[in-house]
């Protein structure tokens, strides 16, 4: 392999990986609410080969099937995920579940991805419908109530509601919230579930890279790690048998470790997670970016000034769907 690996993003958790040889999704959340911001079509994607889904949630899930039927591809995610993508047609073939511990070479073996036991976030305390537009990573939270259960409920209870309530319910409502609940409802083409099914996050060692770990000359691996929500077991992120050289960590709502919300600030936990991670070279927030429900964007200003400030990781900041070299020494690089 003597080209470099690319990434894009396309908002939420949701990028694209090429290889030479390969194309690999992470998350697949592209057809999304009218109100959002659309940079890739699903009707678009004439290639891809793996496609990893962190959990079974609305904005990450949706579009797996379409992808997967149209393609080829191969969905790898937890058994609540491939449940909901089998339902949807995908053929047995196609479909690889995972909990956490597996080690999976793509392709020739050219990518070797593991997947690891993570866990979802929470909502800061107090009503959802009372939630600022926006959340500041520098703010800080104490306190044991709430848990991931209360996620599962609030998505089974709001949205479930939200899809029964008739629709002059609706009329005064934001934009947003209308054509969020429009996207929702249509179960048939964004497939999803209310439970996230036990969340993944993963790891990816690309094969013969130039520089290995560290940099330096030569020929090595390079890895990437992918958490798509604010959360995880210490053990895991510190038993990992190497260092990421990229990490991507999304940077939104209260923190949840080894089961319990974090107390203190998200810029706090992304920093504690990123000393565990063995400080990796390069880190990309995801699922900060503008959402459809408030909060309606997350403030990652803290969160990377306090984990330059607290580590020897530099945060990079993404323009969706613009192509990025994933590994060098010296900057990013935009590609046309």
């Amino acid at each position: 392999m003597d080209e470099e690996p690319t990434i894009e993003w396309f908002g939420a958790t949701t990028f694209r990986l090429n290889t030479p040889s390969l194309t690999i999704f992470l998350d697949t959340w592209l057809d999304r609410p009218s109100s959002l911001p659309q940079y890739l079509p699903i009707s678009s994607i004439t290639k891809c080969d793996y496609i990893l889904i962190s959990h079974a949630h609305f904005d990450h899930l949706p579009g797996a099937d379409r992808i997967a039927l149209s393609t080829g591809a191969t969905i790898i995610g937890n058994g609540e995920a491939i449940s909901v993508m089998r339902a949807a047609g995908v053929p047995e073939s196609q479909l690889l579940a995972v909990s956490g511990g597996e080690t999976i070479p793509l392709g020739a073996g050219d990518v070797v991805v593991k997947s690891w036991p993570s866990t979802h976030c929470i909502m800061p305390p107090g009503d959802h419908r009372e939630l600022p537009e926006e959340l500041d990573t520098g703010t800080v939270y104490l306190g044991r109530e709430g848990g991931t259960l209360d996620v599962t409920r609030g998505m089974a209870a709001g949205f479930g509601g939200m899809i029964a309530a008739p629709d002059e319910r609706f009329k005064g409502a934001p934009e947003g919230v209308r054509s969020f609940r429009e996207w929702i409802k249509d179960r048939e083409r964004n497939r999803y579930s209310f439970f996230d099914g036990g969340q993944i996050m993963y790891s990816l060692e690309f094969m013969g890279r130039r520089g290995g770990s560290g940099g330096g000359g030569g020929r090595g691996n390079r890895s990437l790690l992918w958490s798509a929500h604010m959360g995880g077991y210490e053990g895991v992120l510190r038993g990992l048998p190497r260092r990421p050289d990229v990490a991507i960590l999304a940077a939104a709502g209260r923190a949840v470790l080894d089961g319990e919300p974090w107390q203190g600030s998200a810029a706090e936990f992304l920093a504690a997670q990123c000393r565990w991670l063995k400080e990796p070279e390069r880190v990309f927030w995801c699922l900060h970016d503008e959402q459809p429900l408030k909060p309606y964007r997350i403030r990652t200003e803290a969160a990377t000034k306090m984990v330059e400030e607290r580590t020897r990781s530099k945060v990079w900041t993404l323009t969706p769907a613009v192509r990025y070299r994933l590994f060098v020494d010296e900057v990013v690089v935009g590609l046309e």
